[in-house]
């Protein structure tokens, strides 16, 4: 019991903390945009580091299917390993780039180079961390351990909100923009090596250890499993834009749009990341009795008929952005209480993490990655309702995938590689 937890703890902590990078980053872009791109034009400077961290993710679906091929050849340890140390590497770099005003372009460059080589490792993490606790889990709760990922999601979230309140109310706007900013990039580098001291204290799954090679090449399993990545990418693909649209850009959204101030615009997101850090366990074990199927049509039913009323709530008010975030977040509890059990069942065991990661990695760039900066676009151009049907045609993919596939509750792991899906199996 005491090695299960502390597995479930240090695969989780590198989760966590791969999203309080992402989160940190789109929090303190608009005070740190200046710093490495020139500052004549505040707005253009803005855009360019929500660019960078957009660029951060074109990179993802390449460290998908590079950290899925070594989880899958060499083990999920090893893979896990290695991503977060590529992780705590970039923040601490971040944290002490030198401003444009010192360096000029390399500044930027080397700020582009640190998110791509994070988003690399961050394209790895979730599909092998994914892969490693549902295949640690018994049949019977791997909907309830594949959920704890976005809980450590939601608390790496909340870590970087609390972060940025903390850095908020401790310095001035001036002096957040000029040094503090890296503060808190500090802070992540130093947490990614204490993670990366508890992963190599990991033992590798069963499943792995003990599942029978296959003779032919991955690249054909995963053409023969074409049904599985296409589950993994439908999925993806509306979680992945719902969470950084709603979880990640709102707040900044609502200080942008309609004049929020920051504190009340954190201290919303942070209140309505606690509903959501309880609904999505509780999702997960439901979907261990009633199955995956019912809650990925009711996160799609949701949005798609939701996204218009819920920007509607969002104003100058701090009840209106914590009301239209709350709501929002219990919805896309929905989808993530299950989808990480979703992705590892489609897939048999000698190409679970490649199938997981490389598509996870894929739909996360194209839909969620590019969020924040097509949301800002739209907005500032005067076509914010194009971004909102743009959100009701992406969760509408992911409603279809849940009608179509069928339930993978009771799929086995360690099933032969067959094809999944194939006759309905």
């Amino acid at each position: 019991m005491k090695r299960k937890i502390h597995e479930l703890l240090a695969v989780n902590f590198g989760s966590m903390l791969e999203w309080y990078d992402w989160t940190i980053y789109t929090l303190f872009a608009p005070y740190f945009a200046a710093r490495f791109f020139p500052a004549s034009d505040p707005a253009a400077a803005l855009l360019a580091a929500l660019a960078v961290f957009a660029a951060g993710f074109l990179t993802r679906p390449l460290g998908g299917f590079v950290f899925g091929f070594y989880a899958d050849r060499v083990g999920r340890k090893q893979s896990l390993t290695l991503a977060i140390f590529i992780t705590a590497g970039g923040s601490l770099l971040i944290a002490v780039i030198p401003a444009f005003d010192s360096i000029g372009i390399l500044a930027s460059s080397v700020l582009l180079a640190a998110r791509l080589a994070q988003g690399i490792a961050h394209g790895g993490e979730m599909g092998t961390s994914v892969t490693y606790l549902v295949e640690q889990a018994p049949q019977n709760r791997r909907a309830l351990a594949g959920s704890t990922t976005w809980v450590s999601v939601v608390f790496g979230t909340i870590l970087a909100t609390t972060t940025g309140l903390v850095i908020n109310d401790t310095f001035s706007r001036a002096a957040i923009g000029a040094w503090a900013w890296r503060i808190p990039f500090a802070l992540g580098g130093v947490l990614g090596f204490y993670g990366l001291y508890l992963r190599r204290r990991l033992t590798e799954t069963d499943a792995f250890t003990t599942q029978h090679r296959q003779p032919d090449s991955k690249v054909a399993a995963l053409l023969r499993n074409w049904r599985g990545v296409a589950v993994v990418f439908g999925l993806s693909a509306g979680g992945s834009i719902m969470f950084y649209t709603w979880l990640i850009y709102t707040p900044i959204y609502a200080q942008l749009a309609h004049g929020l101030n920051a504190r009340s615009a954190l201290t919303a997101s942070l209140m309505a990341q606690c509903v959501f850090l309880v609904a999505i366990p509780v999702v997960g074990w439901l979907a261990d009795t009633f199955g995956r199927r019912v809650f990925i049509i009711v996160f799609g039913l949701g949005f798609m008929t939701l996204t218009f009323p819920l920007d509607r709530l969002i104003d100058n008010t701090f009840g209106g952005l914590l009301t239209a975030l709350s709501l929002a977040l219990m919805v896309l509890a929905a989808l993530f209480g299950v989808n990480t059990a979703v992705w590892a069942e489609v897939f048999p065991t000698s190409i679970r993490a490649t199938g997981v990661s490389g598509p996870l990695s894929l739909a996360t760039a194209i839909f969620g990655g590019t969020a924040p900066y097509v949301n800002t676009y739209l907005f500032k151009a005067g076509h914010h309702s194009w971004f909102l049907y743009y959100l009701v045609a992406v969760s509408s993919v992911t409603f279809l995938t849940g009608l179509l596939i069928p339930e993978t509750r009771d799929l086995a792991l360690d099933r032969a590689d067959t094809g999944l899906l194939r006759n309905g199996s």
